[in-house]
């Protein structure tokens, strides 16, 4: 496995926010992280890319762990998108790929480096903009540059937080399918916290589910986003069809148009136990 977690615990002083987690992500594999606001998934995500460190558990990138680990030594393993809003504004596009690089190079960049950043601009539709200052970008175009540096940095494991959330529908799909592209043709393990669902089933191996800092599902999206597991970790009552290998989730509706919400709307089927 490209990406282990085993038993993973964080808390914020005497706050749990995440509780004995444990799920591995294949190389080649697109994972989705899932959950309401305030189940532990940015805490996750940077935890992972070694920004927490937490107090208990293990974390493994190709089977060393990263607690072990230098800041360059990890940073030539692992690549982190964070959410939109801690771009560096100061520096041009193509500087801010460049940026991505600096694991790989000793005192400058190299020709393969320039080459890296290059390509991971083209990748994102960068090119028309690349000499412009990050500060003059829209949040859209500076997440899409927070990718691409991402890309040049040329990890085993990828990953984004929430990185489709200042994306309009257009880049918000090409992204996803970019990353998943990317994942395949060069076996690398992409891990990304994201809110919707459907996007996650369509374009993702892998779906995990995240509850009050506890795993309560990971596996394929059939078996990962089952109404009643959506019903009690989302309190929104939910319908979940499989069409040709793909899974729709849609709320239920009653005949005035409105969703039932509410923690009691799922009573009688509690969250179950993990599902894997």
């Amino acid at each position: 496995m490209s990406l282990s977690v085993s038993d993973l615990s964080f808390s914020y002083g005497t706050r749990r926010i995440l509780e004995d987690v444990s799920f591995e992500v294949a190389a080649g594999a697109f994972c989705a992280l899932l959950g309401p606001n305030g189940s532990g998934k940015s805490t996750m995500v940077k935890a992972l890319a070694g920004v927490h460190r937490a107090k208990h558990g293990r974390i493994a990138v190709e089977g060393r762990d990263i607690a072990s680990l230098g800041r360059r030594e990890l940073a030539r393993l692992v690549a982190y998108v964070p959410q939109a809003g801690d771009a560096p504004f100061d520096l041009t596009v193509r500087e801010a790929v460049m940026l991505g690089r600096t694991p790989h190079f000793g005192i400058g960049p190299g020709a393969a480096d320039r080459a890296k950043v290059e390509d991971a601009i083209v990748r994102m539709g960068l090119s028309d903009i690349a000499e412009q200052s990050m500060s003059e970008l829209s949040g859209g175009q500076a997440q899409r540059a927070m990718i691409a540096r991402a890309l040049a940095q040329d990890p085993r494991v990828l990953l984004l937080d929430e990185p489709t959330s200042a994306l309009d529908l257009r880049y918000q799909i090409e992204t996803l399918q970019l990353v998943r592209q990317i994942t395949r043709e060069e076996g690398i393990s992409a891990l990304i916290a994201i809110h919707d669902l459907n996007h996650a089933a369509r374009y993702c191996d892998q779906v995990i589910v995240l509850h009050g800092g506890h795993l309560v599902a990971d596996g394929t999206p059939a078996q990962a986003l089952q109404g009643p597991i959506l019903r009690s970790v989302y309190e929104v009552d939910v319908e979940v069809s499989e069409r040709e290998d793909s899974v729709e989730v849609r709320p239920r509706v009653d005949a005035a148009g409105f969703t039932r919400t509410g923690s009691r709307l799922d009573e009688p089927d509690r969250i179950p136990a993990a599902v894997r």
